[in-house]
């Protein structure tokens, strides 16, 4: 009966251990998140037979089934026909014990390992696993119950209405704001809708359709335990271009408070059909997704923010309209010990995206909006292109105040494709070269501007345009050396120990006792028909309470006019 506590043999454990198979029995001090996690599951999948406290199987029975024991010791004289995962207690074997599957100990210790038979792999964790219990089932004690909206808990699942903000902040829609039901069913393979829709808030309180998006999702979970699900979705969103150097939190915050917005749109109307497999007990998961949209230029808006109100907002990039169709896959391995604040393990994910057809080009536009028009005629691009995107981080633990954080970004064409500007890549900014101007290599886009006639239903909208985003390809590696000040500026109360820690919980964190960082970046970006750029260096140094960081950037290249300026930034996150 074995139900998934496999180990992928040819997995390096990046985290120092050896190749998975090759050692019989593994152990680690910390309980990886991904482990805990799958635990979880495995407790409560509701076949899976449960033991608690002080439980002995007997030489003359035979348990058929996975089995999940809770406290200890769990002893075994006779057999467990499945896998075995015990939960904060001990692990005995005495002789002719046998367990056909494989054996995960979590907080805990094994005895007399010889006298038995394991026939899969054995895994032991010493750190304890942190859980509540309510009847049948457990959950993590170190994170809130996933839960959103307004709406009851009822016994064939829940309904919520649910309110939130969508991506972030921006200049071309204002606040979207997303609402509408939620469903989920019980049971060990839920099926989850969500039906929402965005009102983008700088439309105003109009019933124009173009103030108005949607994003509807249905997922149906498989295999009992979270691990496998499909689905599908249904849009009409503005997403940003690239959004991985910033949260959307920052990108948020920059433009309602600062007018200064680090990241562009484009509009996009469709749907797709995905499929995702997470390997149980591994930081492996692995998901494809079909889909089918129609593109669409995003004109800036005239969002409301705190400075400089009356300023118009920076351009836009034109991106081809049309039709898209493409199939995307990715891998995601990650190792950290903690996705906020990790201080050891790795994350890699590495997408490919393969275009399919469609019709995507440039629209017809204008040099300029003085003098006899003279038109740019449309551009058609190909849709045989092939991308990808890799992103690797390294967190190094040095000892316990200090870590060495290491970076690697890279995407762009795998083929000689040039690529639409929806799908084109720019370095500069403070989300990837702090030290240099945001935008700083982007392959001649922004050099000069262009006049765009944009229809919508309600007539047409003139803005001044860039006539691209970037270039088709890029590399960015980053490094950070991160330690602590040794101060402490607490407020004398002992935080592990306040019964009220978990009811205060603010994004983003703020600790008053602070960490320094210095830091390295070089990257550079380029056209598939020519590398000729330069590769731009920045180093700069830190100083962070929590979340909160406070950055100061000098550039190691002189920009286009011979000069060098620094540059100071704040930050709402980690930079990687």
């Amino acid at each position: 009966m074995k139900k998934g506590l496999v180990f992928i043999a040819g997995i390096l454990w990046v985290s120092g251990s050896p190749l998975l198979g090759q050692e019989p029995r593994i152990e680690e001090a910390d309980l990886p998140r991904w482990v805990e996690e799958d635990v979880i599951n495995f407790f409560n999948d509701p076949t899976t037979i449960h033991f608690t406290a002080r439980t002995r199987i007997p030489s003359t029975r035979v348990v058929l089934g996975d089995v999940a024991a809770l406290g200890g010791p769990f002893t075994i004289a006779g057999e467990v026909d499945g896998d075995l995962v015990v939960v904060n207690g001990d692990l005995i074997f005495e002789a002719g014990g046998v367990v056909t599957g494989d054996v995960l100990l979590v907080g805990g210790r094994i005895f007399g390992e010889e006298l038995g038979d394991i026939g899969g792999d054995l895994r032991v964790f010493d750190e304890p696993l942190r859980y509540i219990q309510r009847g049948d089932r457990i959950a993590s004690a170190g994170r809130p119950p996933e839960r959103g909206g307004f709406g009851p808990d009822l016994p064939w699942g829940d309904a919520r209405f649910t309110i939130k903000s969508g991506q972030n902040y921006n200049r071309t829609e204002g606040l979207p704001i997303m609402f509408g039901p939620s469903f989920r069913t019980a049971g060990a393979n839920p099926l989850r809708l969500d039906l929402l829709a965005i009102w983008r808030t700088d439309m105003g309180f109009n019933l124009d359709p173009d103030g108005f998006g949607y994003a509807l999702r249905a997922e149906q979970a498989l295999g009992g335990r979270n691990n496998i699900a499909v689905g599908g979705t249904l849009f009409s969103t503005v997403d940003p271009i690239e959004d991985w150097g910033i949260t959307n939190l920052e990108a948020s915050l920059a433009t309602f408070i600062l007018h200064k917005d680090y990241r562009d749109y484009y509009e996009r109307v469709g749907w797709s059909a995905y499929a995702k497999f997470r390997l149980p007990f591994t930081p492996v998961e692995l998901r494809a997704e079909y889909f089918h949209e129609d593109h669409a230029f995003m004109p800036a808006g005239n969002p409301w923010s705190i400075t400089k109100n009356g300023d118009p907002w920076r351009e836009q990039p034109l991106v081809a309209e049309g039709k898209a169709r493409f199939m995307e896959g990715t891998l995601t391995v990650d190792t950290r010990n903690d996705r906020s604040n990790p201080s050891d393990g790795w994350f890699i994910q590495a997408s490919v995206r393969k275009g399919l057809g469609g019709d995507l080009f440039i629209p017809a536009h204008l040099v300029s909006a003085e003098g006899p028009p003279e038109i740019i005629d449309p551009q058609e691009f190909d849709t045989d292109y092939l991308t990808g995107f890799m992103d690797v981080r390294g967190y190094l633990r040095i000892n316990p105040g200090s870590s060495l954080n290491i970076r690697g970004v890279m995407g762009g064409a795998l083929n000689d494709v040039p690529l639409p500007p929806q799908f084109q890549h720019a370095l500069g900014g403070v989300g990837s070269l702090p030290g240099h101007r945001m935008f700083t290599q982007d392959c001649g886009a922004r050099e000069l501007t262009r006049v765009f006639d944009h229809v919508t239903d309600q007539g047409g909208i003139r803005s001044q345009v860039f006539p691209s985003y970037g270039c088709d390809r890029f590399a960015l590696f980053q490094a950070a050396f991160r330690g602590k000040l040794f101060t402490d500026w607490g407020f004398g109360w002992d935080e592990e120990a306040d019964p009220w820690e978990d009811d205060w919980n603010w994004y983003p964190n703020i600790d008053f006792n602070p960490n320094w960082s210095a830091f390295f970046n070089a990257g550079q970006a380029w056209k598939v028909n020519s590398s000729d750029t330069d590769t731009l260096m920045d180093v700069g140094v830190g100083l962070f309470f929590g979340d909160l960081g406070l950055y100061f950037a000098y550039p190691l290249n002189e920009d286009e006019n011979g000069d060098r300026h620094g540059n100071f930034f704040i930050r709402l996150s980690r930079r990687f």
